[in-house]
């Protein structure tokens, strides 16, 4: 269960080694309370952004943009290049067939991965929205016999 493979030799036990599960119990409340401080954080973070937009439309609305500490400008973003498919077919019509050609071939070779895919693994949804005979269920999904791995808990004695 916790073979570690990476292990080379077993080192001697020391006196911190006999409160292994307490160490671990703590590092699991630990990790629990970090987490909940990280949704705190990020729900703060998503008011601060709220109150920044709200100040921002209220500076414009009052045109308010300089106080002598702080100026607020506006910076342009401008959308992502995009191909003028029109124009590309006008300068290079063998090119754009090629490019074409090139993109088919991408969205077929995916396809067929998904056929192949689709022929060693069906999902239990799909089966269970053809098949609603109970019996023919549990054989065709059988319940697993061997566990895949272990998750570790530590529990209070």
């Amino acid at each position: 269960m916790l073979d570690n493979p990476y292990a080379v030799e077993k080192l001697p036990t020391q006196d911190i080694d006999l409160i292994i599960p307490t160490r671990v119990a703590e590092l699991d409340s630990n990790l629990s309370i970090a987490k909940d401080q990280l949704a705190l954080m990020e729900s703060r973070i998503r008011e601060m952004e709220l109150d920044r937009n709200t100040l921002l439309v209220r500076a414009k609305e009052l045109n308010i943009t300089d106080d002598g500490r702080y100026k607020i400008i506006e910076i342009p973003i401008y959308p992502k290049k995009k191909v003028d498919v029109k124009k590309l077919q006008q300068l290079e019509p063998d090119r754009y067939k090629q490019i074409l050609a090139n993109i088919r071939s991408r969205i077929q070779d995916k396809i067929n991965a998904e056929i192949d895919k689709a022929e060693t693994f069906i999902s239990q949804a799909d089966v269970k929205s053809v098949i609603r005979d109970k019996a023919i269920l549990a054989m065709v999904i059988p319940e697993p016999s061997e566990p895949i791995g272990y998750t570790v808990s530590v529990v209070k004695r």
